[in-house]
């Protein structure tokens, strides 16, 4: 039945609905244990967890909230027992968890699990906080229920007397439908009413009722056994008349049936033990704006006396409010008493107008604690009202955000000062996801892609490189994943070209995600400077042509396709006729001169595939693959006639003599050179600016 002003129920009915709406909103996990197996939970529990409802969630074992294994691999099953044996054995175990929800996600969790002594016998209290927030830098509070669970009635009062000189007993209708009596029966005397109490009270209830006999007064509570089978509780107060000799005439007994009201201090009980277990701060305000609790964490924050193992509300005289400073007597009071200046005034201008009209408030404040100093806080009010409009409570919970507020500033300073670096780097810095996306990148990467941030963000990063460039690249990007680091040369598309860049792959795993970071460094420069010793490693550097080095390693590739596939190759080998008289007469910078002139000549003669070299002095040697006796001698012939047609600007007529051999089988690079050699010591010796081909070489086919 709901709560209502309307109706008339004592402060522990009040209090119930209170310490339930406190644990109902609660926005950690709150769940009651029997061994492994969940017996009740609040709200946050089946939201946190996932689960369809309360029903689903109370049917599980807390094995099913919980992956296999935690994180330091110990099955999940084998640590929850442990868990529980500590509680069971020392009163509290505070730790780490890794649960898993309904829907199959885990998140970490920080649990406290109490072991609560109650009447009703030992209970395990588990406090279950997702600390996912606070590891993500922010965390949420979450929003209490509204409305207050619905309170029990009060049992119905019976009475009845005895006639103790007589021995008869008169019952009041209630009476005997409290005691299950049949007020018709013959022969209601105490002794039929002590046999109506549970078998192992009974002596207690004679004890009692021979204690006021003698003069005392009768006070017990004890159990009876109704018509159903159920156990329900009775309280018994009365008084003993005597007659005018002074001997004790009449009992006069008051009957209640406390039932319900015991289970509403059990569950009273339960409540407190609950919000004195949450190391938030709990306060709840009736609706005329008095303090009525305030939770064990809350006390020690405010410096106020601990009231653990003392009863918070009695049925009889309300609510304890002993430590509680006077102040607390107004809620606008309690709010200056408590808050900074410029907090209070958010709470009374904004907070509470805000929850008394919608019913909740949410946001950030701050408090002064026992020493004076100000904390920040996150705080949640809660303002219940009844059906008729009136505010019947004033929940306020509070979170101290100190922690999390000197992580986000560690955060702000870390980010800075990681900005700081990524900013320095030499080259682009790139953080991609597990699929090769962008994630994060420098100021460098948007400009030298030309790219913004909004077309950077999630693009794969394939589409940055040259096309050809791609398969390589993602092959390393895989091998970065799996082994952890990787290096790759590939074009970077830039704002006007495609630049080399040399892109080194770091793997790191965050928040159970893996990553790679890494950075790319242009090579332009690096490139060219290879190109160029390339260039000098195998070029003459006088006349620009192939040195002898090179030749050497042209002549046994190419030999080496001739030995294996066949086919025919021509060598050329000449020199400058008379060379050394140019040198002589014109100096030696005339000779250079005509070798330059010489080897542009015969390089305009010369095929793409054709290989000019400088073999020394003025001797230079000309490689024909694919060519064959007779068309090498038409080349040589022809390169003859180009010098010799053409007179050197500084020295006047200049004439070649050429020596031509062809690859013959089981030929090597210095077989090949001395037939050559040996067919232009020919051509020299028989009147010079002549070709001679070697005698031995076979004819054209």
């Amino acid at each position: 039945m709901e709560c209502t002003r309307k109706q008339v129920e004592p402060d522990s009915s009040r209090g119930m609905c209170r310490y339930r709406a406190a644990f109902a909103q609660s926005r950690d996990a709150i769940l009651f244990l029997d061994g492994d197996r969940l017996r009740d939970a609040n709200p946050a529990a089946v939201s946190m967890f996932g689960v369809p409802d309360k029903a689903t969630l109370t049917s599980l074992l807390i094995t099913d909230l919980s992956p296999s294994h935690q994180p330091d691999g110990r099955p999940s099953g084998l640590a929850s027992i442990a868990r529980l044996d500590q509680v069971m054995q020392q009163g509290e175990a505070f730790f780490e968890w890794r649960h898993r929800r309904w829907d199959g996600l885990e998140f970490p969790a920080e649990v406290l699990l109490s072991r609560l002594d109650l009447d009703s016998g030992t209970e395990i209290l588990a406090t279950v906080r997702d600390i996912s927030p606070r590891r993500e830098t922010e965390a949420a509070l979450r929003q209490r229920e509204q409305e207050l669970a619905e309170a029990h009635r009060i049992a119905h009062l019976g009475g009845w007397t005895a006639d103790l000189c007589a021995g008869e007993v008169n019952w009041s209708d209630e009476a005997c439908r409290i005691l299950g009596i049949d007020r018709e029966a013959p022969g209601c005397t105490l002794e039929s009413f002590v046999l109506a109490v549970h078998p192992d009270d009974r002596e207690r209830v004679r004890a009692a009722i021979e204690h006021a006999l003698n003069g005392g007064q009768l006070d017990i509570v004890h159990r009876v056994v109704d018509q159903d089978g159920n156990v329900r509780m009775l309280r018994h107060r009365g008084h003993i008349q005597c007659g005018d000799d002074g001997a004790p005439a009449r009992m006069i007994v008051a009957l209640q049936d406390i039932t319900e009201q015991r289970e509403l201090e059990t569950n009273l009980r339960r409540m407190a033990a609950v919000l004195d277990h949450t190391r938030d701060l709990v306060s709840m305000h009736d609706g005329e704006g008095a303090m009525l609790y305030m939770n064990a964490a809350a006390r020690q924050f405010f410096g106020l006396p601990d009231a653990t193992g003392r009863a918070l509300m009695r049925p009889e005289h309300g609510w304890d409010r002993s430590g509680l400073p006077p102040e607390t007597l107004s809620v606008e009071e309690t709010v200056w008493r408590v808050h900074p200046e410029w907090a209070a005034r958010k709470v009374l201008e904004e907070a509470l107008p805000t929850a008394r009209r919608s019913g909740f408030w949410e946001g950030e404040t701050a408090l002064f604690d026992a020493q004076g100093r100000e904390v920040p806080v996150s705080q949640a009010i809660i303002v219940q009202h009844s059906e008729t409009g009136e505010i019947r409570q004033t929940s306020t919970i509070i979170r101290d955000i100190t922690e999390r507020r000197a992580l986000e500033d560690r955060l702000r300073q870390e980010k800075r000062l990681s900005d700081s670096i990524l900013k320095s780097l030499p080259g682009v810095f790139y953080q991609l996801d597990s699929r090769g996306h962008l994630v994060r990148w420098n100021d460098r990467m948007m400009a030298v892609t030309g790219r913004t941030a909004t077309e950077l963000n999630g693009l794969n990063a394939l589409e940055l490189l040259a096309e050809e460039d791609r398969q390589p690249t993602a092959r390393a990007i895989q091998e970065v994943l799996t082994q952890g680091y990787a290096q790759v040369e590939s074009r970077l598309i830039t704002r006007r070209t495609e630049t080399p860049y040399l892109f080194n792959g770091f793997r790191v795993e965050l928040d159970g995600e893996l990553y790679l970071l890494g950075v790319g460094i242009d090579i332009s420069e690096r490139k060219r400077l290879e190109i160029g010793l390339r260039r000098k490693a195998s070029t003459d550097h006088l006349t620009g042509v192939a040195n002898r080095q090179h030749l050497d390693a042209e002549l046994k590739r190419a030999l080496a396709y001739y030995h294996r596939h066949g086919g025919s190759s021509a060598l050329v080998m000449f020199d400058l006729d008379r060379f050394k008289a140019i040198n002589d007469t014109h100096g030696h910078e005339t000779g250079d001169q005509v070798l330059l002139e010489t080897t542009a000549r015969v390089a305009r003669e010369l095929r793409d595939t054709d290989i000019l070299a400088r073999w020394g002095g003025e001797e230079f040697v000309v490689l024909l693959p694919e060519t064959g006796r007779r068309e090498g001698t038409r080349i040589a012939e022809r390169l003859r006639r180009a010098i010799e047609d053409e007179p050197s600007p500084t020295a006047g007529a200049v004439t070649i003599s050429l020596g031509v051999t062809t690859f013959r089988a089981g030929d090597t690079p210095t077989s090949v050179m001395a037939r050559a050699d040996q067919a232009l010591y020919k051509a020299k010796n028989t009147g010079r600016n002549r070709v001679i081909v070697e005698d031995g070489d076979a004819p054209d086919l």
